[in-house]
């Protein structure tokens, strides 16, 4: 049974998603999203602060309701047009409007007010038609159409109305399709108004034209909308364009977006996201267009909606602009566009090949009536696993007329690996599914990823003219052509294509040029598995990633990277963009400058962005079809062994051995090859929002952490991940602690400072107002006191606790005591909240509450005594590495150049420690230029120094692995960053000194005590 589930691909990590993994990963909808009528409201996709459900758009009165009109329509009916006065302006065909109407309106079609061309009549005649119509510029008039079948008629209208001077228009959200659907009330009689004088005061401001256009191609202040299909984006002529393509640097932003699954516009923030994202903002100038003028009169209503001023729409558009000059109004296409093909495509063909056909071939198909077709649905699963419910059964459900099912089974060698199947085997397959090596295939999946995989298998197959459907069943059905649910089985035959070995690459051809300079190896998995929290299967056991592989986003659903939200394919011009970002750049038009290698787990996933390569044109790309599994595992047959409950992943009759192929964790691919154990201790904001966030870290229990000193103030106020708590370090060190509101404890020099933690965090260490402890010198609390007080933060040992600030020596100082506490599972989150910030990610000013755990250690309640106890060195150890009995000990100063020294000036930069000079015989490990700066390991923008970079200095200074390592700075805060490092590196022998350079030179054995003999001696001339 268990092998029956390779539908599961990927998707065990998403726990929420059962239904989701039976359907293979991939889904598919209609629409970008879903609201109620109103369009005013915003989708729940911002922050504490930003935009929520109900936020309307900023010009929200454009927008009429059903309720709004039907409230407005209870007063008599309109005859005559004067000021304020109410039209409702019908603007679908005539054969629509005489169907049935909402009641009183009008009838006039966008078509109405454009000449031949469809370009806008002059002004005076457009003044005679609407004087006709009974229209005045300061009535109140509300459009509709029937949205999506109107192409945004009511739009175009409203633009029109706009540039001659009306100054009260609106659209009705929803359009017909709303109000009908609604069973709102209907009429079929016409509606005229009695004639008026219409008096244009045209506005040449919100029109645009192809002259203008060009001169501000490549401005910062200038954005062009293309609100066509992706087809025609990529390059399909459907409507007698002279070119193929888009216009130059146009970002694409489809007029289907714009509706949800009730036809009503999409919320506010799904709008804005769409802007947001491909760079339309209100500061610039924002035109649109389209093939007519008509999608791109609905955009300009659009921007309109969202409160920019500065909009215009291209009348003319793509009729106009690619009629004219190639050199001065240049155009752009996906080279390789006719491999993705649309459903009017795929009718087309169906179609010429029918018998007695006399209809035409499709555009980029040159084949006679005789040519062979065939067309596959592909999907994991036999038909006798869609009965037992084991597989999607959407082919049967429905399908293309005369498609066959395409078990994914037939090209790989079974379950646990699912690899592809050897050349001679795989040829035998392609032949049993009836293609010979010149039948034009067409393939197509719910799940992107399957029809993805089946594409390039053929590709590699041999396989002529392999096409793949865009939208797969769902975008047939949408544009509104008929299924069947007759299974279609096929006719095998022999097959004699020759494969093409420089479309794969094989796992040894990786390992040979994985860490080649020429080569980028790119990964396509989810940012968990890339970083090796999780396998991202159910039958994948080992974890990580090819050493230096680039993150090169996740190529499947459900993160929206390579995929549109209703399964297509997202725009090519942003995923190149994307790849810019990460170093996968052009060196010509047909070659990347490094030859790029993608993989996810076995093939999937890769095939996805293998694909756009391929339609860019590129030629030195390959695809890794083993994948993770196959550069991680070996796997052995054997029929004796059975799954362990605490071997995730692990499968019957299957041992999972890891290769000796070299395996990479962590966020920072640059840190890979120094092979540093502990790397994935630092996370990135992007590690904190998908793993714990929005994975709830797989239902492992965390905590997120903001650190500094003192209460919560502005950093933390003001905005902090969403959820985090706020540690004051005091909770977890202090001076003195004596009884409360008794002061001072002590009045020497310097004085004891008082206690100032709460006393809530007081009682959950046992400590009351009246108890008192010795002079701590700003260590950790012993441990009786540290366990419970971290037990209150609401973190036991088991706890995955990531760990943030603006300070990262204050951020170490939390990590080390923690991990010295024994909590496993301890992450610093490099940047801190400015990097979450810059991330894009919102977010939260919600004071976040804890939630205290009862022990620490739930295995041994009430422990009292820390697990790495020996992650800390202590006094009297120190005085035997100064004294040479502990020979191979290495004390290591994480202070300035000066308090190294012993500078009579600047050494002694702490107002509470007097002392200057350093403990005999430590080695200088660098810091900073102060005290709280830490340049020598910490970047400009708050991320970590490269590990390597801290090695190889401090192994300049005889600072190595080989020996017991001791750090001290002040009072623990620098070397608890410079210990970090340390145990990044996974150095053995790896110690805190917490004690540092307060107590040491000031405390119990010190001279400054007035101890005779001194046991702690300092060095205060410089080195030699």
């Amino acid at each position: 049974m268990m092998q029956r589930f390779k539908s599961m691909l990927l998707v065990l990590m998403l726990v929420a998603l059962t239904a989701f993994m039976l359907t293979g990963c991939g889904e598919s909808v209609t629409h970008k999203t879903t609201t109620t009528d109103g369009g005013n409201t915003g989708g729940n996709t911002g922050g504490d602060d930003g935009p929520t459900d109900t936020t309307p758009y900023p010009n929200a009165t454009l927008l009429f309701s059903a309720d709004d009109l039907a409230t407005l329509l209870t007063g008599e009916a309109t005859a005559a047009a004067t000021t304020g006065t109410l039209i409702v302006i019908d603007t679908r065909s005539a054969d629509a409007y005489a169907a049935g109407h909402i009641p009183g309106a009008i009838h006039m079609a966008h078509s109405e007010l454009a000449d031949g061309s469809l370009n806008l009549k002059s002004v005076a005649d457009l003044e005679a038609l609407l004087s006709a119509k009974g229209l005045v510029t300061d009535a109140k008039i509300v459009l509709y159409d029937d949205t999506i079948t109107s192409w945004g008629s009511a739009g175009r209208v409203f633009w029109a109305l706009e540039y001659l001077g009306c100054t009260d228009v609106h659209l009705l959200n929803g359009g017909w399709d709303k109000w009908s659907a609604d069973g709102r009330t209907t009429e079929l009689a016409a509606n005229t108004l009695e004639a008026t004088t219409f008096t244009a005061s045209a506005k040449p401001s919100v029109v645009i034209d192809k002259e203008t256009i060009a001169s501000r191609l490549g401005d910062n202040d200038f954005v062009l909308i293309d609100t066509r299909t992706d087809e025609e984006y990529n390059g399909w002529q459907l409507y007698g364009e002279a070119r193929e393509g888009h216009i130059t640097g146009a970002v694409h932003l489809p007029y289907e977006w714009s509706y949800a699954d009730d036809l009503t516009l999409v919320p506010y923030t799904t709008m804005k996201a769409y802007f947001d994202a491909r760079g339309i903002t209100a500061d610039k100038q924002v035109a649109a267009y389209c093939t007519a003028g008509i999608r791109s009169g609905f955009a300009y209503f659009l921007a309109r909606l969202m409160g920019f001023e500065n909009v215009a729409n291209y009348d003319a558009s793509m009729w106009d602009w690619a009629a004219a000059n190639s050199t001065t109004y240049p155009m752009e296409a996906l080279p390789n566009y006719a491999d993705l093909v649309y459903p009017g495509w795929v009718k087309g063909v169906i179609d010429y090949h029918a018998a007695s056909s006399t209809s035409a071939a499709p555009a980029n198909y040159s084949y006679d009536r005789d040519h062979k077709y065939l067309i596959f649905e592909t999907q994991w699963g036999s038909f006798s696993d869609m009965a037992n419910g084991w597989a999607d059964a959407s082919y049967l459900d429905g399908h293309i007329p005369g498609a066959i099912h395409s078990n994914s089974d037939v090209y790989e060698n079974g379950y646990p690996r699912w690899f592809m199947l050897p050349d001679d085997e795989l040829k035998a397959a392609v032949g049993n599914m009836g293609i010979t090596e010149d039948t034009t295939v067409i393939v197509y999946s719910n799940s992107p990823i399957f029809a993805a995989r089946l594409w390039w298998i053929l590709l590699y197959a041999g396989v002529d003219d392999v096409r793949l459907l865009n939208g797969g069943y769902d975008a047939w059905a949408a544009a509104g052509y008929d299924g069947e649910t007759t299974i279609n089985e096929p006719v095998a035959t022999t097959y004699n294509g020759s494969t093409l070995p420089e479309v794969v690459a094989t796992t040894d051809y990786v390992a040979d040029v994985y860490d080649n300079a020429h080569t980028l190896v790119a990964d396509v998995r989810m940012y968990e598995e890339y970083a090796g929290e999780v396998s991202g299967y159910s039958y994948v056991v080992n974890k990580g990633r090819i050493p230096g592989a680039t993150y090169a986003f996740h190529a499947d659903n459900p993160d929206r990277e390579y995929l549109d939200d209703d399964g297509t394919f997202r725009n090519y011009s942003e995923v190149a963009t994307m790849w810019n970002g990460i170093g996968i750049e052009n060196a010509t038009d047909t070659t990347f400058s490094k030859e790029v290698i993608f993989y996810c787990g076995s093939g999937y996933r890769s095939s996805i962005s293998y694909l756009y390569a391929h339609l860019m044109g590129i030629s030195n790309v390959r695809n890794y079809s083993d994948g993770w599994e196959g550069w991680s595992t070996n796997y052995v047959e054997d029929a004796s062994y059975f799954s362990e409950d605490d071997v995730p992943g692990s499968t019957d009759g299957w041992r999972q051995e890891r290769s000796v192929r070299p395996v990479s964790f962590g966020v920072h691919p640059e840190w890979d090859f120094d092979a540093y154990p502990n790397v994935n201790h630092v996370v990135d904001a992007r590690w904190v929002k998908e793993v714990l966030l929005e994975n709830n870290n797989f239902d492992k229990p965390y905590v997120i952490a903001e650190v500094g000193w003192g209460p919560a103030g502005d950093a933390y106020n003001n905005g902090h991940v969403p959820g985090a708590i706020h540690v004051n370090t005091d909770e977890i060190e202090y001076d003195c602690f004596n009884a409360r509101n008794d002061w001072p404890v002590d009045a020497g020099d310097p004085a004891c400072w008082d206690r100032s933690t709460t006393e809530e965090q007081d009682a959950a260490k046992g400590l009351g107002p009246d108890d008192s402890l010795p002079r701590n010198w700003w260590n950790i609390y012993p441990d009786q006191y540290l366990l419970p007080g971290i037990a209150y933060m609401g973190i036991d040992k088991e706890t995955t606790v990531v760990v943030y600030g603006s300070d990262q020596t204050a951020a170490a100082r939390l990590v080390w005591t923690l991990l010295y506490a024994g909590v496993e599972d301890v992450r610093l989150m490099e940047g801190g909240y400015a990097a979450w910030e810059a991330a894009g990610y919102e977010g939260s000013t919600e004071t976040a509450e804890r939630t205290p755990v009862d022990e620490f250690d739930p295995e041994v309640p009430g422990r009292s005594v820390a697990i790495n106890s020996d992650y800390k060195s202590e006094i009297p150890y120190v005085r035997d590495v100064v004294s040479g009995v502990e020979a191979d000990g290495v004390i290591v100063d994480i202070r300035t150049w000066d308090e190294y020294i012993g500078d009579s000036e600047n050494g002694a930069p702490y107002s509470y420690i007097p002392t200057i000079g350093r403990i005999p015989g430590a080695l200088w490990g660098k810091a900073g230029d102060g005290p709280w700066t830490m340049e020598a390991y910490v970047n400009s923008d708050n991320t970590l120094v490269a590990p390597a970079q801290i090695e190889t200095y401090w192994t300049s200074q005889g600072i190595t692995s080989d020996k017991a390592l001791s750090y001290y700075c002040g009072t623990g805060w620098r070397s608890s960053l410079a210990w970090f490092y340390g145990y990044m590196m996974g150095y053995e022998r790896n110690y805190n000194f917490d004690s540092g350079w307060f107590e040491w030179s000031m405390g119990e054995g010190s001279d400054y005590a007035g101890a005779d003999p001194v046991l702690n001696p300092i060095v205060i001339e410089g080195p030699e």
